[in-house]
C-alpha cells in the first residue's frame, strides 16, 4: 500500500507526485469545470438542455487550430495550445458575425455555429487527407481524440489564466441565469440588460471550452454530462447548479483521466473513456427526466 507520507520524505516519489502527478490533476479539474461550466451556460442561455461546449464551433475551431499548427510547423505544444485557442474564440466571432446577418437573434446564432462546426470538422478531414501519414497524422489524431499525457507545470501557462477567468467569471455570473430563465422581458423590468449580459456569458463559456481544448484535444460529452448529474444533485436553481456543474465536471474527467491511465498498459485517449461513460449517463438521466 502506498504511503503519502512518502511524497516528502522519498525524492522519487516527491518528484512523481509535483512534477507528474500534481499538474497533471489540476489541469484535469480545470478543464473539466470549464467544459462543465460552458456547458451549462450554454444549456440556459439556449434553453437547450442537450446543448454543448461546440455549439457555437468552438471546440472544432480549436481543433482545426491545433491541426494546421501540427500540419505546418514542427511539433511544439505551445505553438499548438496557442493556435487551438485562437481559433477557438474565432470560430465564435464568425458565428457571431454570421448571426448578425441572418438577423434571427439566438436561434440565428445556434444555427450560425453549427455551420462554422461542420465547416472546421470538414477542414481538419481535409487536414487529415493531405497529412503526412507517418509523421503528422498519428500526431493529429491523437491530438484530437485529446489526452493529458506528459503535462507538466510548463505547459499550463498558456491555458491556465483564460480557463480560470472563465470559471470564476461563470460561477460569479450563476444569478444571471436564473433572472434570464424568465425571459428577456422580465430580465429588463428588473434592470438586467439581457442581451449583454448573455454575450458576457457566451464570452466566458468561450475562453474556458477554448482554453481547455487547447491544452487537452477535444473532450467529448463532459460539457454535456455533467450539468445533467448535477441537476440531480442540487436541483435547477443556478445559484447552486453553476458551481455544483464545475465540480462535477472536474471530479467526472479525473475519472475518466484515472481510467484512462490505468485501464490497459499504454495510455487511452481520453474522448474514448469519456464517451464510453458520458452517453450511457445522458441517455439514462433522458430517459427518467424527459428530454425538454
Amino acid at each position: 500500500m502506498f504511503d503519502p507520507s512518502l511524497i516528502f520524505t522519498n525524492s522519487l516519489a516527491n518528484n512523481i507526485f509535483f512534477d507528474i502527478r500534481l499538474p497533471r490533476a489540476i489541469a484535469v479539474s480545470l478543464a473539466g469545470a470549464s467544459l462543465a461550466l460552458a456547458g451549462v451556460s450554454f444549456q440556459n442561455i439556449f434553453k437547450n438542455y442537450l446543448a454543448g461546449p461546440n455549439i457555437l464551433g468552438v471546440t472544432s475551431g480549436s481543433a482545426f487550430g491545433a491541426s494546421i499548427a501540427i500540419l505546418f510547423f514542427a511539433y511544439n505544444p505551445y505553438l499548438v495550445q496557442f493556435s487551438a485557442f485562437i481559433f477557438g474564440v474565432i470560430a465564435v466571432y464568425i458565428a457571431y458575425k454570421l448571426s448578425s446577418l441572418l438577423k434571427s437573434g439566438i436561434v440565428g446564432l445556434i444555427l450560425s455555429g453549427m455551420a462554422i462546426s461542420a465547416f472546421f470538422s470538414a477542414m481538419i478531414g481535409l487536414i487529415k487527407y493531405v497529412a503526412d501519414p507517418y509523421e503528422k497524422l498519428p500526431t493529429i489524431v491523437f491530438w484530437l481524440l485529446g489526452s493529458f499525457v506528459g503535462l507538466r507545470w510548463v505547459d499550463l501557462g498558456i491555458s491556465v489564466i483564460p480557463m480560470l477567468i472563465g470559471i470564476i467569471g461563470l460561477v460569479m455570473l450563476k444569478w444571471v441565469f436564473n433572472i434570464l430563465a424568465t425571459g428577456d422581458e422580465n430580465a429588463k423590468s428588473l434592470g438586467v440588460d439581457s442581451k449583454k449580459l448573455k454575450n458576457i456569458t457566451i464570452f466566458l463559456a468561450t475562453l474556458a471550452a477554448s482554453a481547455s481544448t487547447s491544452l487537452a484535444g477535444m473532450i467529448q460529452w463532459v460539457g454535456v454530462v455533467s450539468p445533467h448529474i448535477a441537476r440531480l444533485l442540487v436541483g435547477v436553481d443556478n445559484r447552486k447548479l453553476v458551481p455544483a456543474s464545475a465540480f462535477v465536471g472536474a471530479t467526472l474527467l479525473l475519472l475518466c483521466d484515472t481510467l484512462a491511465r490505468t485501464l490497459t498498459p499504454s495510455e487511452i485517449p481520453i474522448s474514448i473513456i469519456t464517451s464510453f461513460i458520458g452517453a450511457p449517463i445522458l441517455i439514462i438521466i433522458l430517459s427518467k427526466r424527459g428530454v425538454k
